[in-house]
């Protein structure tokens, strides 16, 4: 009897051990499957910030061809902005020349009597009236004194005489207008067929600094004996010459044809970065992005753009690479 109540009581204690580490087990499964979860998690979440990392990088990459430069530091170093807007691209040809006289605007005075030089009044540089007396000289004939006087109004640019010379065929003052200037251009056989009256020059200095706008007069029928050139006139009067002097060497520009395009830049607007050609658009106060753009016909001061940059919008037009140099920058930090 006593044996079997062991047993009994035994029966019990066993299903509940066997119980307990059941439960125990699964306990432990339980545990392990909430942690793998919870690394599961843990990997998504760092996954996610990867992927956020990821798309800041890009952003960032995105932004690089954007620069931020204040306006004090955009004044100070010239950088100017325009509005894009038509224009016209002009197909020019380069000729070189001297600027000289107007034929009218240049006299040659002569005594119309012979006999000695009793005064002269003016010297080399000095500026003169029309009708205005230079000298004085005693006809050989009548022993009457006469007076020299300028034609035109301008300055001396030759003196030939003294006092007490005899006058003869040789003129006795050059007096030159200055107001009244042309430029004599020299024109290759080749290129003669392409320039004629009424086209259209620009005429500046070798210093690159004097400029003025003209229009061909005319192309002389015969050619120079020395250079084997034609010389094609174009006038400048008044003041819009006053930075040439006669003799002084000059280049010119022949505008050969003229097309209106719907936007046109300067040249310098045009920069290269990375392989592209591309302006630098003014899209925030204080911020440039370099837009990739698409030319079309250029011409000596400007080029026109297809794609890429539309009418009204505002470019950098003076001191682009001064903008390229600044993304520049900003591409070599981020690389590091």
């Amino acid at each position: 009897m006593t044996t079997f109540r062991t047993k009994a009581a035994a029966a019990p204690l066993a299903l509940v051990l066997a119980l307990g580490l059941a439960a125990c087990g699964n306990g432990e499964a339980g545990g392990g499957q909430a942690k793998t979860e919870a690394e599961h998690a843990e990997g998504e979440e760092s996954h996610a910030e990867g992927e956020g990392e990821h798309a800041e990088g890009a952003e960032a990459e995105a932004g690089g061809e954007r620069v931020t430069i204040p306006a004090a530091s955009a004044q100070a170093s010239q950088i100017a902005v325009a509005t894009a807007a038509p224009g016209a691209i002009q197909e020019t040809l380069t000729l070189t020349g001297r600027m000289m006289l107007q034929p009218t605007a240049r006299a040659e005075i002569h005594a119309p009597y012979p006999g000695p030089v009793r005064a002269v009044l003016h010297n080399i540089g000095d500026n003169v009236g029309r009708g205005q007396t230079l000298a004085r000289v005693e006809s050989a004939e009548s022993l009457q004194t006469y007076s020299i006087v300028s034609p035109i109004a301008g300055v001396v640019l030759e003196r030939q005489t003294n006092i007490g010379d005899v006058t003869a065929d040789a003129p006795l003052f050059v007096v030159g207008d200055l107001s009244r200037l042309q430029a004599e251009l020299n024109v290759a056989t080749r290129d003669i067929g392409r320039v004629a009256g009424g086209q259209n020059v620009i005429i500046t200095g070798l210093d690159g600094a004097s400029r003025v706008q003209a229009r061909i007069a005319s192309v002389l029928p015969t050619a120079d004996a020395h250079s084997q050139t034609l010389i094609a006139r174009a006038p400048i009067s008044g003041s819009a010459g006053s930075a040439f002097r006669p003799g002084m060497a000059v280049r010119a520009s022949v505008v050969l044809t003229e097309a209106r395009v719907s936007v046109a830049v300067p040249r310098e607007a045009v920069q290269t970065l990375e392989g592209r050609s591309v302006v630098f658009v003014l899209v925030a106060p204080e911020t440039y992005e370099a837009r990739p753009v698409t030319i079309g016909r250029t011409g000596q001061d400007t080029v026109e753009i297809v794609s890429g940059l539309a009418a009204g919008e505002s470019y950098v037009s003076e001191n682009a690479f001064l903008v390229k140099a600044e993304i520049g920058k900003g591409s070599a930090s981020h690389d590091h």
